[in-house]
């Protein structure tokens, strides 16, 4: 098996005044659920660690919330077979590529939303499809001179955001 970590470097900024950026950040709000995992890529078997955290198994079933007018969010990670319970507080936004595509991007924050140790990393993911009850994010990866994609398809449960 190839294992591989997908550790982006990315900033949480706020893109500018986009009317579509802001309205898509509208859509978001709410809990959602990892409901699908797939990757994309050469034919051969495939293992990532996800966002610094994580198997990529373990994110199946993890619930995200997330609150566009601040940009805060959460997903929480149920415990299973190597997968360790916990929730993980974000701090989200859309990065505007200038190539007619967005993509979703967040770092780790602590309860008052300060990044943890002043780190400026974080992930990115493209949104390859957004609407009212589903999303999906397409993590790029290279690993040992191939290239896959993990696919992530997340379906919204409620309209709750509560952090």
């Amino acid at each position: 098996m190839t294992m591989v970590a997908l550790m982006l470097s990315c900033s949480a900024s706020k893109s500018g005044g986009d009317t579509t950026a802001k309205m898509n950040k509208r859509t978001l709000k709410g809990t959602w659920e990892v409901t699908d995992i797939r990757f994309v890529g050469e034919e051969g078997l495939y293992k990532a660690n996800l966002f610094g955290l994580a198997d990529s198994p373990c994110f199946k079933g993890s619930d995200w919330v997330f609150i566009p007018n601040n940009g805060t969010g959460k997903f929480t990670i149920e415990a299973a077979n190597r997968c360790e319970a916990g929730t993980h507080r974000i701090l989200w936004s859309f990065n505007e590529t200038g190539y007619g595509s967005t993509q979703f991007q967040f770092k780790y924050v602590d309860e008052k939303n300060k990044p943890f140790s002043g780190d400026k990393s974080g992930y990115r993911a493209k949104i390859d499809t957004l609407t009212p009850s589903n999303m999906v994010l397409r993590v790029k990866s290279n690993y040992q001179g191939s290239s896959f994609d993990v696919i992530l398809t997340m379906d919204k449960t409620s309209e709750d955001y509560t952090l």
